[in-house]
């Protein structure tokens, strides 16, 4: 590898422009994933037709969706199954049906969680490619795992900088340098050249003002034969760079990414994992696969994706998330401050943090209220031994001591969320419709820019009165619109 009139560049026997099917919807792709996710629940096995169907309904459905073109959903409709395998469809039987990655995060409602298992089973070749594709990257010798390989060479950068005296800089990288110096280098493809060869490249080639960008290199050029842009040419990596942000590993500044993974648990996860797929190593050496023989593999891709998802793993910090430090500075109720100071919160279940930010708001809804004396039976009651079926008892604190039972409904993001759909067990709606108006859902939205709090009060009998929809599978899928609810205030406890 070396320069040319100063322009960057691999050996062209090296040279292989990565690419993957890319998401439309990338800059709103946490709302799109919980909306998706969601309503693919709703729909129970049923032919490939059926499904395609209520499933393209769904995309169009989508806020901003109902004037785009047919064109425009229909890639939708090819890229979320491509990328994120929401659904499984069995052509050979003529049947579909919903997979566990979409049940996982509308059950578990966290992003950056689901977005880290993403990251750690993306790999190349990877079933969200076409067979075609797969088999060059077979032929060439390919086994790359991207996120994997960015997270050592900014890692392996820390160090080289560390040893270079310049403690007070951190290791980074931009689109481009990953686009030629990782992505479009076969040696790194084909793990013929280690994350810190390419951390060295990278600093040296800052160090000499190498460029990357050549609107004259052949390599860049359209089928069309006209250079793409640069931003198109570095598109690819910048996605994945940019999908470790949401899933918080690294931080984006002035188009610099920096390792900002505050849970050393998560990189070594990264760092050491050693699976790949194995449905393709037959193929290796293989100068007769075709694109059957990939096909025919596609189910075992999905089953393999699904199977790397444990809910005990990834879980998102809340504390980082909610890291504004005056608001979390506060005298909260010890199961808060318990929660938010141990050192082991991030494998805490989401609904935990989110009972005890609810169990704080409801105490001292009632203080305010100068109900002191009915704040001290607010107490969490969630117990798989009791199985009450809602997490908190409150008091209503409307001049009766009348109790109101609370089920807490968390998402947590980087982002804002602007959808609102969650799922209720059944004995959870079983319990719903006994208490009635005493039940209420707090669907409670955690992001680094917004806390969000609706209140949907008797969800049963909302959902009689048509006001929120549920649709049946294990329970209800409850899905609402923010326009016939208000938006509660989070309240802190303070003694």
């Amino acid at each position: 590898m070396g320069n040319k009139n100063d322009f960057f560049h691999v050996p062209n026997e090296y040279r292989q422009r990565l690419h993957f099917v890319r998401a439309r919807y990338k800059k709103n792709i946490e709302n799109v994933l919980l909306y998706m996710a969601h309503e693919c629940c709703k729909i129970a096995e049923c032919t490939c037709e059926e499904y395609n169907k209520r499933y393209f309904n769904a995309i169009k459905a989508f806020p901003g969706n109902i004037d785009k073109s047919d064109k425009a959903l229909n890639n939708w409709r090819t890229e979320l199954p491509a990328l994120f395998g929401f659904y499984i469809e069995d052509k050979s039987s003529g049947r579909t049906k919903t997979s566990n990655m979409a049940y996982f995060l509308d059950e578990n409602q966290d992003l950056t969680q689901f977005l880290k298992f993403f990251l750690l089973s993306f790999q190349f070749p990877g079933g969200h490619l076409k067979p075609n594709e797969n088999i060059k990257l077979i032929s060439d010798g390919v086994r790359f795992k991207p996120a994997q390989f960015l997270i050592q060479v900014l890692m392996e950068g820390n160090k080289i900088l560390s040893e270079q005296g310049k403690q007070n800089k951190e290791m980074s990288l931009s689109a481009e340098e990953a686009t030629y110096c990782i992505f479009d280098n076969n040696l790194v493809k084909c793990r013929k050249t280690s994350p810190k060869e390419i951390a060295c490249l990278i600093l040296y080639n800052r160090k000499n003002k190498i460029k990357y960008y050549d609107p004259t290199d052949p390599f860049i050029f359209n089928s069309k034969g006209k250079p793409r842009s640069r931003g198109d040419v570095n598109r690819y990596a910048g996605d994945l760079l940019d999908l470790m942000e949401i899933a918080g590993i690294v931080e984006k500044n002035h188009n610099y990414y920096y390792l900002r993974c505050p849970d050393e648990a998560t990189l070594s996860i990264f760092v050491n994992d050693t699976s790949f797929f194995t449905g393709y190593e037959k193929f290796y050496g293989n100068a007769s696969v075709n694109n059957e023989d990939i096909s025919a593999i596609e189910t075992d891709w999905f089953k393999y994706v699904s199977d790397s998802l444990n809910k005990e793993i990834f879980k998102t910090d809340v504390a980082s998330l909610l890291n504004e430090q005056e608001e979390i500075s506060f005298i909260w109720d010890e199961r808060v401050r318990d929660l938010l100071a141990n050192p082991d919160r991030n494998t805490k279940n989401i609904g935990d943090v989110g009972e005890a930010i609810i169990y704080g708001h409801e105490k001292m809804r009632l203080k305010i209220a100068g109900l002191d004396e009915l704040a001290k039976y607010v107490r969490i009651v969630d117990n798989p031994a009791t199985r009450p079926g809602y997490d908190i008892e409150s008091r209503e604190g409307d001049g009766t001591r009348d109790i109101r039972c609370i089920e807490v409904k968390t998402t947590i993001s980087c982002r804002k969320i602007d959808l609102f759909g969650f799922h209720m067990s059944t004995h959870e709606w079983d319990v719903a419709s006994t208490l009635n108006t005493h039940y209420c859902v707090y669907r409670l939205m955690l992001s680094r820019k917004e806390r969000v709090l609706y209140i949907l009060r008797d969800p049963v009998s909302l959902y009689k009165k048509d006001i929120i929809s549920a649709s049946p599978r294990d329970g209800m899928e409850i899905t609402f619109d923010e326009n016939q609810f208000e938006k509660n205030e989070i309240l802190v406890w303070r003694k």
